[in-house]
């Protein structure tokens, strides 16, 4: 037994691959996404790191799962069905206030991609225009639910009481409804305001809250305890995150080919062309600012300062989203930042001026 040990052992380091029984197995993650359906702007935290093998790299079998909304994301990762969670941070803050141990330790989308949206016609100027009207957003358990409900209060006004708000879901369900009428604004994203004027619906005017300059979305987050006894698949799998921003935004294009192969329930009905990628290519470019390693100023992917964190706080408390405040380091660490930052960018920017199609 010893003899068979010494060799196995020389084998592994001569860097001599060994049969499939012998070969580590991969670390099984679950990982939870906030959203129900995951459009190409998500490619980044689902279909690139799997296709381009950057979680495989990293040593990681890595199973995607939808939910709607961050709050049943989050639950699956307090339950112990899934290992961490791409989701909107505010919901896992307001889950430490209540007890729960858990935190956040990257986050991709550093800026506010929330807003609210005057469709072309509706005669709507300000938010407080928005009285006696009705508005429209993804799921009430959104970010962009409490998004509108705190600018609502800003004007004076109460949602449900002055202004109804309702559930519209997004894309075709979304545009049906402002084609309608059934709401007379939006409170959604980005990515989808981008995606349904390229379908043709225009809006006048997206207001943002000011108060919400330092917004975060698609945030991982964990139970504490991983920090320690999981702390290199959490490395891994932000890591492949990372990787994945920096293809997206060396080749949009690429990104939405490869989204709607993996996820083709995705691509559009009318099959995918060139003209069809090169569209949804500007969708998701929309991010490219928020999304970049200097989104923040810090030249690192998933970096947030602590006292933009902290601003991010400030905004959740006037919000009513979170009940008191709490110190950074409560539900917070950049700890693993630096690792998760060292691989080999320019490898990646290579690949993915290279990458034709899937």
């Amino acid at each position: 037994m010893i003899q068979f040990r010494w060799v196995f052992a020389f084998l592994l380091s001569a860097g001599v691959s060994l049969p499939a029984p012998f070969a580590r197995a991969a670390e099984k993650v679950v990982l939870a996404h906030a959203l129900p359906a995951l459009s190409a702007s998500f490619a980044i935290a689902s279909s690139l790191p799997t296709y381009l093998g950057y979680w495989k790299e990293e040593g990681l079998d890595v199973e995607v799962v939808t939910n709607r909304g961050a709050a049943a994301a989050v639950q699956l990762v307090i339950g112990g069905k899934a290992d961490l969670t791409s989701a909107n941070p505010g919901t896992a803050i307001t889950a430490v206030q209540k007890g729960e141990d858990l935190v956040i330790f990257y986050t991709s989308l550093r800026g506010d991609i929330f807003g609210i949206a005057f469709p072309e016609g509706s005669g709507l100027k300000e938010i407080k225009d928005l009285k006696g009207k009705t508005i429209g957003v993804s799921s009430f358990a959104s970010g962009g639910n409490n998004y509108i409900r705190t600018l609502l209060a800003q004007a004076g006004l109460k949602a449900g009481v002055d202004a109804d708000v309702i559930e519209v879901g997004v894309g075709g369900r979304a545009a049906a409804a402002v084609k309608s009428k059934q709401v007379n604004a939006l409170s959604l994203w980005d990515e989808a305001y981008a995606k349904m004027e390229s379908e043709g619906i225009r809006f006048t005017k997206v207001v943002s809250d000011p108060r919400a300059r330092y917004h975060l979305a698609g945030s991982m987050t964990t139970k504490r305890e991983n920090l320690t006894k999981r702390r290199k698949m959490l490395i891994g799998m932000a890591r492949g995150l990372a990787k994945a921003q920096l293809f997206q935004e060396t080749n949009p294009e690429a990104a939405v080919r490869i989204h709607w192969k993996v996820y083709s329930q995705s691509s559009p009905r009318g099959g995918v062309t060139d003209e069809a990628v090169r569209r949804e290519a500007k969708v998701i470019s929309v991010r490219k600012g928020i999304q970049s390693k200097n989104a923040f100023g810090t030249g690192r992917y998933g970096d947030v300062p602590k006292d933009k964190m902290g601003e991010f706080q400030e905004y959740l408390l006037i919000s009513g989203l979170v009940k008191r405040k709490m110190e950074v380091n409560r539900f917070y660490t950049d700890e693993l930042i630096p690792e998760i930052n060292r691989f080999d960018a320019a490898a990646v920017v290579q690949r993915a001026k290279a990458f034709t199609k899937p």
